[in-house]
């Protein structure tokens, strides 16, 4: 996008040198005594290639002989003071021509900590990790990463040279301008091309201060006794509100039970055992009933002939 709009800017400055050329009459003047038109209008010679100007950032030939490289990194400690820890660190970062650039410090139930970040001219990096490591009373870890900003830097500083020439070259062509509307469209330029400088001069001064001062944060922790950490997992009174709420639970359970019982199951199970208790004494009358009446055989028709006797079959 950068690319295009410089492109824009150097082609919109071409078109509108010719423009004004045409509109300030065929008249030439030396380019060493200039002249004044019939408009009023100073006109100066035109406007030549500004040097690279890398600004406040340094030059490439300083970023080739001394490339910039961006420290960072994490050390966790592990004291027995805190504060008093925490103040020797500062004492050695600001020894080193470093300084504190944000802390924060916790003290949760039987856990002290602390972090603080520090920047460390980069210069002195290695020494202050040789210092650091001896703060407390163990080194638990440490952390570093570096990063090389120089080709990004040399880039930036290219770019800003040639918004920095387009500017100078707008600015030029602003005094020659005769109308208006010329004035209006290079001072647009202008304020775009103002708006890029300083947009990538504050990206060049940004890396450049990264590489300058490093940044370290450093973590103190203060370790928990042994016996803090065994019974810190158990407590007397706690236990005895679990035990009270479990069994205060258990009644709540027992009385839902017993609500439902009440309004649900009772009013549904009496009528169904008052239907199951009169079937069963009808069932058991009609028992007794057909126990006591034997059933007999039938009254109509001729009876059956008689069993021939003994004397009978004699005969």
């Amino acid at each position: 996008m950068q690319l295009a709009r410089r492109c824009a800017v150097a082609g919109f400055t071409v078109l509108l040198v010719a423009t004004i050329a045409g509109c300030a009459g065929a008249a030439s003047t030396p380019a060493a005594a200039p002249t004044t038109g019939d408009s009023g209008y100073e006109q100066l010679p035109a406007p030549s290639a500004a040097p690279a100007q890398p600004g406040n950032g340094r030059t490439n030939q300083q970023l080739a002989d001394q490339p910039l490289v961006i420290y960072t990194g994490t050390m966790d400690l592990q004291v027995d003071d805190l504060q008093a820890s925490i103040d020797q660190a500062n004492g050695v970062v600001t020894g080193l021509g470093g300084h504190v650039e944000s802390s924060q410090q916790s003290n949760s139930g039987d856990r002290a900590s602390a972090s603080v970040t520090y920047r460390i001219p980069a210069e002195r990096w290695n020494d202050a990790l040789d210092a650091l490591r001896l703060v407390g009373q163990k080194l638990v870890s440490l952390t570093t990463n570096s990063s090389d900003v120089t080709a990004q830097v040399i880039d930036l500083n290219a770019r800003i040279a040639n918004l920095q020439a387009s500017e100078t070259a707008l600015q030029e062509i602003m005094q020659q301008a005769t109308t208006i509307s010329d004035v209006l469209k290079v001072q647009d330029q202008l304020t775009a091309v103002r708006g890029d400088i300083e947009s990538m001069t504050a990206q060049r001064d940004h890396l450049s201060n990264q590489a300058a001062m490093a940044t370290l944060t450093v973590n103190f922790n203060v370790p928990v006794p042994a016996t803090t950490v065994a019974s810190g997992g158990w407590d007397f009174g706690a236990e005895v509100d679990n035990a009270l709420a479990s069994l205060v639970r258990v009644g709540q359970w027992v009385a839902s039970l017993l609500i439902w019982l009440v309004i649900v199951f009772l009013p549904v199970a009496i009528p169904l055992l008052i239907i199951f208790l009169v079937a069963l004494w009808v069932a058991r009358r009609v028992s007794r009933r057909r126990a006591r009446n034997p059933k007999e055989p039938p009254s109509w028709g001729a009876p059956p002939p008689d069993a021939p006797s003994q004397a009978d079959a004699d005969v």
